[in-house]
């Protein structure tokens, strides 16, 4: 049976947010990506032309980067406490799946690890576009 309740996951069917150890909940982000697994498996062909064999590979997480557009009255002093926690505090985010019609669908994904950039956002004088700010952090856990 098709699933109706989600018909095609697109990407703005999910919904990624921030908790940063100390401070709690830093609510919702706009965009998310990385978090990949990955391993190196080593292969080894025994004497005689042997067939290869592979040996246990350990999973290896890819970085996760989340942004948000900057809005100066909430973001301008979190941003500054966020730089000084860079490198030494833990956060989650967790990527909640959303039905066709905004409402959680399924268990979140979570990625936990540490803060390890923030990224202020840019300025440029001639665009109107609006500025974001990035988070990135160097997971070492993934759940369902």
């Amino acid at each position: 049976m098709a699933n109706t309740a989600n018909p095609n996951g697109s990407m703005q069917q999910y919904l990624p947010t921030v908790t940063v150890d100390g401070l709690g909940s830093l609510g919702n982000y706009d965009k998310f990506t990385g978090g990949d697994v990955t391993t190196t498996i080593t292969k080894h062909r025994p004497g005689g032309m042997g067939p290869e064999i592979s040996y246990l590979g350990l999973p290896v997480y890819g970085n996760v980067t989340v942004s948000r557009v900057y809005e100066e009255v909430r973001d301008h002093t979190l941003i500054a406490t966020l730089n000084t926690l860079v490198g030494s505090t833990y956060g989650t985010v967790a990527v909640q799946p959303l039905d066709q019609n905004g409402n959680p669908y399924g268990s979140p994904r979570t990625y936990r690890g540490r803060l390890s950039a923030v990224k202020d956002g840019n300025a440029d004088s001639t665009s109107s576009a609006p500025r974001e700010y990035e988070l990135e952090f160097e997971i070492e856990t993934v759940s369902n």
